[in-house]
């Protein structure tokens, strides 16, 4: 077997509130005594990578979510400023529990992506300051203001690459890619932001599938469909689904030709 980088590299999408998932997904990966050597994510599977790549537990990755949904946190600013909703004050939060200034800082290696609205391009960081790439990977445009990065202006990297596989896919051995944002059919779309976020879902959906091709695990947490964007306040059941999807994947994966010895979880 050819000798990769790291044994066991995660993929994150992004999906909102939904992205909630991913702590779930962290939880049975642990559970399982797996150790995650890279992580790469985008929008909100950029902020749980990366707060899970600073160290933090996966209750108090949760409890972030909880005590910051998206309706304690931002407020509405004039068209003018390319979105709907200001991040400052989400941001602050954000920045009071990371404990990494830079990408060099965390604990485990990070990669996240975001689109350079200038070019149209889906730019990778990696090096750098931490806390402005994650927020402008996280800027889903429309709803919220595009973070300005040396001049340059980036937004939500989903539009490009909603799930960063390849990114990792030649230096892992495993490859676990998480897909929180699966869309199902609507009888009725409502109101101006609810077509938002409705043509954005379907949007990025479409550019997840060659992504998860590359992945050995694929976790789609197919129940999340109905929860909206900003259900932060969702956070436990949200957790919970990522959690039994994620333990359903493990179980069905051979991790023994790695290598590699799991504790699985008995079932209660």
């Amino acid at each position: 077997m050819e000798h990769k980088k790291y044994k066991i590299g995660l993929a994150l999408s992004g999906g909102g509130a939904k992205g909630i998932a991913h702590i779930g997904v962290l939880k049975a990966l642990e559970d399982y005594g797996l150790k995650i050597d890279v992580i790469a994510g985008v929008s909100a599977g950029a902020i749980v990578g990366a707060l899970y790549a600073d160290g933090h537990s996966t209750d108090e990755i949760k409890d972030f979510f909880k005590n910051n949904t998206s309706y304690q946190m931002v407020r509405p600013t004039l068209p003018k400023r390319g979105g709907l909703i200001n991040l400052e004050k989400y941001t602050n939060k954000l920045d009071s529990l990371l404990e990494a200034e830079r990408f060099e800082d965390l604990k485990i290696p990070m990669i996240i992506n975001a689109t350079e609205l200038n070019s149209g391009k889906n730019v990778y960081f990696s090096s750098g300051s931490l806390l402005d790439k994650i927020i402008a990977s996280a800027s889903i445009p429309i709803f919220f203001t595009p973070k300005i990065i040396d001049g340059k202006q980036y937004v939500d990297g989903g539009i490009f690459c909603n799930l960063p596989a390849q990114i990792l896919r030649n230096d892992c051995e495993i490859l676990i890619g998480v897909h929180v944002n699966p869309t199902e059919p609507m009888t009725k779309v409502d109101g101006v932001l609810e077509v938002a976020e409705r043509i954005f879902h379907l949007a990025v959906n479409g550019n997840t599938q060659e992504q998860k091709k590359l992945c050995d695990i694929v976790i789609e947490t197919s129940k999340v469909k109905k929860i909206g964007m900003f259900s932060a306040d969702k956070a436990d059941t949200i957790c919970k689904i990522g959690y039994l999807y994620a333990m359903k994947a493990l179980e069905k994966f051979d991790f023994s030709k790695y290598g590699i010895e799991v504790n699985k979880p008995t079932k209660k």
